[in-house]
């Protein structure tokens, strides 16, 4: 099993060189073709508008100037991409929000690079909730990199939190290449003891013995609190020096969360290390 296809989000901001420099090692360990896809932020659904209903009044929008843009980071995406070494690549530009383009594209890859939409190196082209639109349209897993400071290496140290539910296993499957490569694997369950965490006697166990099948060696941690588990999952991947998380996004609904909170919001607002998520 190994990474083939990767597409990560470039654009102007700061952060676009530090999603290029992961996505690029992350190609080159694996050999995978990596895509550069950068988007004018504009719907084709725009421009169809007046041939749909001939009522509206025709308008005006320079978009050359976007598209310039595009081509810009593209440039910088394909030199510095080259320069660190990636064998296979390409460019696309899509005319198109970014958040769609994302979630189309991806369907034909094997994982999605782009950024936290916080801070200063978060575009105004593209929505607030981009990296959950991406996560809750999209069959593949997205590498979400954190909005400020500078990452570096990722993959060395993993924190997979672990919680039994259908999407924590298919970001656990999903990631399985990267943790195979990993120096050092933790998985952490968060208050094993709740009801509805049916894990047995031993949490965490039959899933550490899954991925040894798959060569990767697991340490098994559980943690108790009365907080937000996201919060938990910070403070342990903080402890144990992760530079990587891995868990399941929006195991329950979207709204429920945005009302009551939970691990993925919480997350995406704070992560300090980049977070690997698949819904």
């Amino acid at each position: 099993m190994s990474l083939k296809t990767i597409v990560v989000h470039v654009d102007s901001t700061p952060g676009s060189g530090e999603r290029v420099n992961i996505a690029a090692q992350l190609a080159i360990d694996d050999d995978a073709h990596l895509i550069g896809l950068a988007t004018t932020g504009w719907s084709s659904f725009v421009f169809a508008t007046g041939a749909i209903d001939p009522m509206v009044p025709p308008f005006s929008l320079e978009l050359e100037p976007v598209r310039q843009e595009c081509r810009t980071a593209l440039a910088a995406f394909e030199a510095q991409a080259c320069a660190l070494g990636v064998a296979s690549l390409e460019t696309r530009m899509a005319e198109e929000e970014a958040g769609m383009a994302l979630a189309l594209h991806g369907r034909y890859s094997d994982l999605i690079v782009l950024g936290q939409t916080t801070g200063a190196s978060s575009s105004v082209l593209v929505r607030r909730d981009f990296p959950e639109y991406v996560l809750l349209n999209c069959a593949a897993p997205v590498l979400v990199i954190p909005a400020s400071g500078s990452v570096g290496r990722v993959g060395r140290k993993v924190l997979v939190a672990w919680n039994g539910s259908m999407e924590a296993r298919r970001a656990v499957v999903s990631a399985i290449p990267v943790l195979q490569r990993a120096r050092q694997v933790s998985l952490v369950i968060i208050n094993p003891e709740r009801p509805g965490m049916d894990e047995g006697d031993e949490p965490g166990a039959d899933m550490a013995l899954y991925l040894a099948r798959q060569g990767v060696r697991v340490d098994v941690l559980s943690r108790s609190t009365r907080g937000e588990a996201g919060d938990a999952i910070i403070d342990v991947a903080t402890g144990c020096g992760a530079d990587m998380v891995v868990m399941g996004a929006y195991g329950r609904s979207r709204l429920r969360e945005f009302i009551m909170g939970g691990a993925t919001r919480t997350m995406l607002e704070s992560m300090p290390v980049p977070v690997w998520m698949a819904h």
